[in-house]
């Protein structure tokens, strides 16, 4: 293997249930066997999904590793998840890290990684959500983002065949290096795949190919990455000046949502270290009534 440092890969989302650790411990392995890179998975999950799968499942030389957060404040998070993904990313080419967002972890730590890949289902809440999530971390580090290029992958999840990302999440088109992956499937019979063997490879024609594609398209963007890295400047003064005028939907969004009641919690808490807000006119979207619709919550008329 070469000398170079790890590409860091984060599969996470505060939401649980959308698919992260079946991404993180197969696209491990389709990395592994298909692409031939050296992958550690590290697991940062207390149900340890992916980790017990990849173990269980036949050894395709994936270094695992279960790795615990201290949760006590905010500072000792940090210092004990960068600690593992330090320790855990050594030696390998990449390193995949399974994560559900806990709101006392800073997103200095999501800043860490190469790539960051956020599952969602289709559902239009859960998107919305999503969209959130991604929203208020580029409004908090909008300048550091735009120095180190960092790719942000929206992966539908569970979805069903056919289901086209045209058109999905267009909250996020603005954003510079966001991209929405090709969708993984719903996978029939889960059950029978986990601990026995990895979605690339499996006997189902079509989930085989379904997850490959996916499993290309990170490959792709990891080659992408390492080219970045080679010229990236974290001394450089370029800006997305898109991101410092159009994150302001955040405000409109919680505003929208609050009325539906559909959201609560860390998604809708207002970032405290926000930019000032910018003028009216530089709000993207449909207005009404002087507010940010986004398309999906605008009752029909």
């Amino acid at each position: 293997m070469q000398n170079h440092e790890a590409i860091k890969i984060l599969v996470t989302n505060q939401k649980g249930g959308v698919g992260k650790s079946t991404i993180a411990a197969n696209l491990a392995a389709y990395l592994a066997m298909q692409q031939g890179i050296e992958v550690s998975l590290i697991d940062f999950d207390r149900q340890a999904s992916s980790s017990r799968w990849t173990k269980k499942a036949p050894d395709v030389g994936i270094r695992v590793h279960c790795a615990e957060i201290n949760y006590e404040n905010s500072g000792i998070a940090l210092l004990s998840s960068r600690a593992a993904v330090r320790k855990y990313s050594a030696g390998v080419q990449v390193s995949i890290s399974d994560l559900t967002w806990h709101p006392t972890l800073s997103d200095e730590f999501m800043l860490d990684f190469d790539i960051v890949i956020v599952p969602s289902s289709s559902a239009k809440f859960e998107m919305a959500s999503t969209e959130i999530f991604i929203l208020e971390y580029a409004q908090k580090r909008m300048a550091r983002l735009a120095a180190n290029k960092q790719f942000i992958l929206v992966a539908p999840s569970k979805v069903v065949p056919g289901y086209a990302s045209l058109g999905s999440f267009t909250n996020l088109e603005f954003l510079m290096n966001c991209y929405i992956t090709p969708p993984i499937h719903q996978t029939p019979d889960l059950d029978a795949y986990v601990y026995e063997d990895f979605l690339c490879v499996c006997s189902d024609q079509k989930v085989a190919e379904n997850f490959s594609n996916f499993g290309k398209f990170l490959a792709k963007k990891i080659e992408e990455r390492r080219t970045i890295k080679k010229t990236l400047s974290l001394s450089g003064t370029s800006l997305n000046r898109e991101i410092v005028k159009k994150v302001s939907v955040l405000d409109d969004y919680r505003v929208r949502a609050r009325e539906l009641g559909i959201y609560g919690g860390y998604a809708a808490k207002p970032a405290t270290d926000a930019p000032q807000e910018t003028p009216p006119e530089s709000t993207p979207g449909v207005v009404k009534g002087g507010r940010f619709i986004p398309a999906f919550l605008r009752r029909s008329e």
